[in-house]
């Protein structure tokens, strides 16, 4: 994946009932930018106005990012874009875009994504103790040789 040197901005689409979701878009939103960035909830009727034929890219699978030169990124390259724009952290971007760690950042959005409300139930939307007690009815793990199996 390449990063160009020179950005204007992008526009990240995302799933605005999903509570990891808000809250990576409000940590991005925190931090000091490098470039221009606009966050829109897929759902939000302002999506398919100023994105027409969002729909056809499941953003409901997926996180959306477009680029001010128009190219679309999904999934992890879409974070990785949101991790560029800020400008703190542009070298970690880099390095999670290359060729060495884009597969294993691939993998791990997958299992993100496709485990993202489970996770914002337990870690994103409810208090501390809220969090504590579900953590406490989740199954113990069992480690043996160092390979852990859920009882």
């Amino acid at each position: 994946m390449k990063l160009p040197e020179e950005v204007k901005g992008i526009e990240v689409f995302y799933d605005g009932r999903c509570g990891m979701c808000c809250s990576f878009h409000e940590w991005i939103a925190r931090q000091p930018r490098a470039f221009a960035i606009a966050f829109v909830p897929y759902q939000a009727a302002e999506a398919e106005r100023v994105f027409p034929g969002l729909g056809t890219l499941d953003p409901a699978r997926e996180m959306v990012v477009r680029t001010h030169a128009g190219e679309i990124y999904r999934g992890a390259e879409a974070w990785v874009w949101c991790l560029y724009s800020c400008a703190n952290h542009q070298g970690t971007a880099k390095r999670l875009g290359g060729p060495g760690l884009l597969p294993v950042a691939v993998k791990a959005c997958r299992v993100l994504a496709a485990n993202r409300h489970a996770l914002s139930k337990v870690f994103f939307r409810k208090k501390d103790r809220q969090v504590r007690e579900e953590l406490h009815r989740m199954d113990a793990l069992v480690c043996d040789d160092e390979f852990c199996e859920a009882k």
